[in-house]
């Protein structure tokens, strides 16, 4: 994550400057997995293992479409 945001320890949000960002379902999980040095497959990999009963290819689509517009709001970018 980019300096400035953080994920709140008591909630389900993402505290970024000047707004907050609810997480629902596996947003939480999604935003802990990136730790800055796992690749995209390495968090859906991650997210399987905690999930293991998701449909592969529905999680890594998801997380991609999340991890996207995270990095529009300039949350998150990718090296």
């Amino acid at each position: 994550m980019k300096a400035g945001c953080r994920l709140s320890v008591a909630e389900d949000v993402l505290l970024i400057p000047e707004s907050v960002l609810r997480l629902q379902g596996p947003a939480r999980s999604i935003v802990k997995a990136c730790d800055g040095t796992r690749t995209m497959s390495q968090i859906v990999a991650v997210l399987l293992e905690a999930f293991p009963n998701a449909d592969a290819a529905k999680v890594s689509a998801e997380t991609a479409a999340f991890l996207g517009s995270l990095a529009e709001r300039g949350v998150i970018e990718f090296v």
